[in-house]
């Protein structure tokens, strides 16, 4: 508190407990309870400004290839376990927010008659592209619209809107 106004500051380093395993923290055999604390060896350490500067310079987004910038950032990821990179290297498998929309666009099936095994949703014969579950109708026409973009476009050009 500064004159009675609440002062917050972001957060510039997280750190937690990385267990060899890789499942949470209580199957790490060597400190029992919560003494992982102590686990110096276990620590990840993650320097928020450092990781937005790092990203800045050399994360490029994997749909378009563009620069994360201010107001575009490049941070979107489709998995929780993606490719690690060295710190001197961009990250790999991360979008700009537009560019998985895409992507994932580009991954769904919008076949008009599906061959999916039965279910509603899966892996269809047709296209072997993947039905997500619970889709509707608006659903697939949006993915049918992002779909005409291009292979690492980020929009439709008017030449191509004046085409169709």
């Amino acid at each position: 508190m500064i004159a009675g106004r609440a002062i917050r500051w972001p957060g510039l380093i997280t750190v937690w407990h990385r267990d060899p395993s890789g499942y949470d923290s209580t199957t790490c055999k060597t400190y029992p309870g919560r003494l992982w604390r102590f686990h110096v060896h276990h620590w990840r350490v993650q320097v928020h400004p450092l990781q937005q500067w790092r990203r800045r310079l050399l994360t490029r987004c994997t749909w378009c290839g563009g620069r994360s910038v201010k107001g575009d950032w490049v941070n979107v990821s489709h998995s929780w376990d993606g490719p690690r990179a060295r710190w001197w290297q961009g990250e790999k498998g991360l979008f700009h927010h537009d560019c998985s929309s895409v992507d994932r666009a580009h991954s769904t099936c919008v076949c008009e008659s599906p061959v999916l095994d039965g279910r509603s949703y899966g892996r269809c014969a047709v296209c072997d592209r993947f039905r997500p579950f619970g889709v509707t109708e608006a659903n697939l026409a949006r993915a049918r619209e992002l779909q005409q973009i291009p292979q690492g476009g980020r929009s439709i050009s008017s030449e191509e809107v004046s085409d169709a």
